[in-house]
């Protein structure tokens, strides 16, 4: 009987793992300094604003000096504060300056700075909402002021609105295009988005003012990537490992990039220092038992998904992939239990793959079978039972031919092993089944009923119908005459059926392809002994002395026994 795979055998994922990357706290906060330093030294070369001159708050004033004249002290009062760094006094003179007089445009200019100013301050300390609102106010009494703009864009990304980040960075960067700064956190921000292409065109802007920096060597890795330019994003993500080797997401998509590039046995390494910095690291464990998978080294990818297990237990890929990995090291109730875990989890994803839940069902009856052959030695009653509702699930997910083909051979081993016994009653309810099944498969044409026809021949074989059995032998041969399995059991059949001239036929067809078969050489002097052809076994024997001995002095034992 055979047991057909549905799908092919698991490959490692080649793509880029889709995720939303995102900046630490840390890189948010470093991204404001470095602006705004950039933004002050810019300033202090080619002012931004018209400022008012410079007051030094002690400077005596006469009380009877006009709103107008009064607002330009205050104002200058103010520009005095913003020199010293002490942003809420500032606001009290310019707010004290625009009181006397609301046409004093450095008021307004200064008073806008002063909130921007304030709003960084707040935005060091991740107070995102409240900076939030100093910006907008900063932008009401000047609708130009770039800080102000690229503060709130910050505000924004921290708050994870991405388009209004944006939009808000875009309009910094129009009203100073020399706050190149900002290429780094927009190009994030268009990748978040979607935006490849103006991400590329951020990203490499930034490259060329400053190509040593972690984060925009790996946001470039990460567009590269995207843009299927792999030994690009490979480069890039080994710029970012070399200048923050602390950086897990780094190493991952490292990783990554050298699995698509099909080189799985360096990407492990990477996979392994991601785990190591970030030990809860669930993608990079799973992709690390993966990696070991594809490098058949079955041990360390057990390792591997099992520590990806502790931190998602109700992953079917992972158990998935444990239950592959224990059915290859012959570990098959260990494979059962994780193919049943994988295939509940699986269930319980909404729109899920039902060909996925009919593939995991399918290896559970296998290794169930599998299992079975090695409880036979330890006269252990099999479970064919258990694995025969296994593969009744695979069939009732997709109705897919092949998954009849493996519930029939479910149901014909359940079958053949009482029949073994001599235990027809029981035996003939699991044949029937069987029988019904592969005619299913049958009747579905290629290329389930060529697997279908092998296992229904057995079928009627153990249910003493050798007619049908030689029907179905001589279909499958013709569908698939590369077996030569085929041959011998179509000779079974027939001897069985007492036709020996056919059975000799068929043993010795079955011989020439397998000359040194010693159960296709028996069978043969079996039917040479019913056709009394007393030559032919003579030279059969000699053949077989060759190969092997004992048998030999068996069919010898025979030829003498009937005189033959």
């Amino acid at each position: 009987s055979v047991f057909v795979f549905r799908a092919t055998a698991k490959a490692v994922r080649r793509t880029i793992a889709v995720v939303k990357p995102t900046r630490s706290k840390a890189q948010r906060i470093e991204t404001v300094k470095k602006v705004k330093k950039q933004y002050e030294t810019l300033a202090k070369v080619t002012p931004r604003r018209v400022k008012a001159a410079v007051v030094d708050p002690k400077t005596p004033i006469s009380k009877s000096l006009p709103p107008a004249q009064g607002a330009i002290r205050f104002a200058g009062v103010g520009e005095f504060y913003l020199q010293k760094g002490e942003i809420d006094l500032a606001f009290e003179a310019f707010r004290d300056a625009i009181r006397l007089d609301e046409t004093n445009v450095p008021a307004k200019t200064g008073y806008s700075e002063a909130l921007a100013a304030k709003g960084n301050e707040l935005l060091e300390k991740d107070q995102a909402d409240p900076a939030k609102a100093m910006f907008l106010e900063a932008l009401k009494f000047d609708s130009k002021n770039s800080a102000a703009y690229f503060g709130l864009a910050e505000a924004y990304a921290a708050l994870d609105q991405t388009a209004e980040a944006i939009a808000n960075y875009e309009t910094a960067l129009t009203n100073d295009k020399d706050l190149t700064e900002i290429y780094v956190p927009l190009g994030i921000l268009y990748y978040q988005a979607g935006e490849i292409a103006k991400a590329d065109e951020m990203l490499t802007k930034a490259v060329a003012s400053s190509a040593e920096t972690a984060e925009t060597q790996f946001f470039l890795g990460l567009v590269r990537a995207s843009q299927s330019r792999d030994e690009e994003a490979l480069a890039a993500f080994t710029k970012a490992k070399t200048l923050d080797p602390t950086n897990a997401d780094a190493f991952f998509n490292s990783a990554e990039t050298l699995v698509r590039l099909e080189r799985v046995a360096d990407a492990i390494p990477d996979y392994q220092k991601a785990t190591e910095l970030k030990p809860t690291f669930f993608d990079a464990w799973f992709n690390l038992g993966e990696s070991y998978f594809a490098q058949n080294d079955y041990p360390k990818a057990i390792v591997a998904y099992q520590a990806a297990a502790k931190l998602k237990n109700n992953d079917w890929e992972v158990f998935s992939g444990l239950g592959e990995t224990f059915r290859l090291t012959n570990e098959f109730e260990k494979a059962e239990a994780n193919y049943r875990n994988a295939a509940l989890f699986l269930a319980q994803v909404k729109d899920h793959d039902k060909a996925k839940v009919a593939d995991l069902n399918s290896k559970i009856g296998l290794v169930i079978g599998q299992q079975c052959d090695i409880n036979a030695a330890k006269n252990i009653v099999c479970n064919w039972p258990s694995a025969i509702k296994a593969l009744q699930r695979a069939v009732d997910a997709t109705d897919n031919p092949i998954d009849y083909v493996n519930l029939g051979w479910a149901y014909f081993r359940a079958g053949h092993e009482e029949a073994e016994r001599k235990n027809m009653p029981v035996a003939r309810p699991f044949l029937e089944s069987a029988k019904v099944a592969l005619q299913k498969a049958v009747d579905a044409g290629p290329p389930a009923s060529d697997f279908a026809l092998q296992n229904l021949a057995s079928v009627n074989i153990d249910l003493g119908d050798n007619a049908a059995a030689i029907e179905t032998l001589n279909k499958l041969i013709k569908a698939r005459p590369e077996l030569d399995f085929a041959r011998y059991a179509l000779g079974v059949a027939y001897f069985k059926n007492n036709d020996f001239a056919n059975a000799e036929k068929w043993f010795r067809a079955a011989i020439e392809k397998e000359p040194k078969n010693v159960v296709y050489m028996m069978a043969l002097g079996n039917a040479l002994i019913s056709r009394k052809d007393g030559k032919g076994l003579k030279v059969l024997i000699e053949q077989l002395k060759l190969v092997d001995p004992a048998n030999a002095a068996e069919l010898e034992k025979k030829r003498v026994a009937f005189r033959l």
